[in-house]
């Protein structure tokens, strides 16, 4: 086996930086009281980044199929916050943050931290804005609804 192409600092800082990213992503969940928050964010986060840190530190050069088998791997941990009762789904943006979280700390496990802050940001802003956005434009349809007597 080779040397590992990436130093134990440099190793650390990647790991860091996809802990901190993950947090960030976390806070928001936590705050909005959903099932993923801190502590799930931060782990998915981080486990990707080792996924991504082992191609490095093994010389594999196997880059591709590690992501590929992140993306995979989180998806199904991913489907079990997803929830169906009746006609009603739950958890499917929780399960798609932690499945983009997870490619967060992949970008930072692979050296990209300019662009897994990037995604970390629009993460966390688009659960900010876009959830707000939804409940707007669901009551709304919910009241013309009504309003209407149409029931579908």
């Amino acid at each position: 086996m080779k040397s590992p192409q990436v130093s134990a600092w440099e190793f650390v800082v990647r790991l860091a930086i996809a802990a901190v990213l993950g947090l960030a992503i976390g806070f928001e969940r936590q705050w909005r009281q959903r099932s993923v928050g801190l502590h799930t964010s931060s782990l998915v986060s981080m486990g990707a980044a080792m996924f991504a840190l082992l191609d490095d530190t093994l010389d594999a050069g196997d880059t591709t199929r590690i992501a590929a088998g992140i993306v995979t791997g989180v998806g199904f941990i991913a489907g079990g916050a997803i929830l169906r009762s009746g006609i009603t789904v739950t958890g499917l943006t929780t399960a798609a943050t932690m499945w983009a979280t997870a490619a967060v700390g992949a970008l930072a496990g692979f050296g990209f931290w300019r662009q897994a802050l990037a995604g970390a940001v629009s993460i966390v802003l688009f659960n900010l804005v876009l959830q707000p956005l939804a409940v707007a434009i669901d009551a709304k349809t919910q009241h013309r609804h009504g309003q209407d007597g149409d029931s579908g």
